[in-house]
């Protein structure tokens, strides 16, 4: 396995990035990207995917990303431009807080930010920190690795290429009020939804430091989903609000044959996360440990 991370970081990754880039641009794959892709679904899953004719959930992720081209993935993965839809969709108040957004990371206005804030930029994954203590962060190096973000293509220059939903957001710097909990940022919920019903959804806890996650059905009963997580074997109690929480995450994702869409409780209060058209697929490193429930999920995603 590490032979084969360290032959993608060197020459099978920058290969696909490299066709996607010069042959493939904005159009769907054509028969040589579904043939480069192959190898990297295969080392996940350890089945041969078909891609023009998809059964299981993970051939449909990946045929999503290969090629739908609908608009609708662009406005949605936008960290920006979703508020809007989201607040018309469901209203403003399950919305973060918006302090601050803008073009350029020499313009952040520290001095006026609060003590705890988040900064993120609002076109691909991974793009966020979490400022615990502004009194204590180094400003000169935020605002270097905020242009470095700023400067990237996400879809086109991480893993395969081939996160095209990301492609046509026009960076932008956003700054959100911090609603974690301790100093920790908040549980993570992540909905999958099928044609606007949650039949699953995930709970992560301490994203960003010693990451532990379970899963749950629609009842809220524990459910196995993936092993490539820590796994947190505790017992875990239902949120509050945990029916409001499903039935947001039904109303967002109605538009959808599937989606994802990922809620914070805090303080009992649902806040919106965000839509992720492409759960772990940008990546593909995470398979599942029951093969037979990737076909289960896949029998769920009827295509509109």
């Amino acid at each position: 396995m590490k032979l084969w991370s360290a032959f993608n970081k060197l020459f099978y990754w920058p290969l696909c990035r490299t066709y996607v880039r010069h042959v493939i641009g904005d159009r769907p794959a054509d028969p040589i990207l579904r043939c480069l892709c192959i190898p990297q679904f295969w080392m996940v899953h350890r089945y041969w995917p078909n891609f023009m004719h998809p059964r299981s959930f993970s051939e449909k992720l990946w045929s999503r990303m290969l090629h739908d081209r609908d608009p609708i993935l662009t406005l949605i993965s936008d960290k920006f431009r979703v508020r809007d839809y989201v607040a018309k969709k469901v209203g403003s108040e399950y919305l973060i807080p918006l302090l601050w957004n803008g073009d350029s990371p020499e313009e952040i206005p520290f001095d006026e930010l609060p003590l705890k804030f988040v900064i993120k930029t609002n076109h691909g994954c991974g793009y966020n920190i979490i400022v615990k203590d502004k009194n204590r962060l180094d400003k000169s190096r935020t605002r270097l690795i905020v242009k470095k973000w700023l400067n990237e293509k996400f879809g086109q220059d991480h893993y395969t290429g081939t996160g095209w939903a990301y492609n046509n957001i026009r960076p932008t710097i956003i700054i959100e009020s911090f609603i974690g909990e301790n100093d920790k940022p908040p549980v993570d919920y992540k909905f999958y939804c099928f044609s606007g019903r949650v039949e699953i959804l995930t709970v992560h806890i301490d994203r960003f430091e010693e990451h532990k996650t379970m899963a749950f059905n629609r009842n809220f009963e524990r459910y196995t989903f993936r092993s490539s997580f820590k796994q947190y074997n505790g017992e875990y109690q239902r949120p509050p609000k945990f029916k409001e929480m499903v039935q947001l995450a039904e109303s967002l994702s109605e538009r959808f044959d599937f989606i994802r869409v990922d809620l914070y409780n805090s303080e009992n209060k649902i806040y919106f996360g965000e839509f992720t058209p492409y759960p772990a697929g940008v990546s593909s490193f995470l398979g599942f440990d029951i093969s037979s429930i990737d076909f289960v999920l896949g029998d769920k995603w009827k295509s509109k």
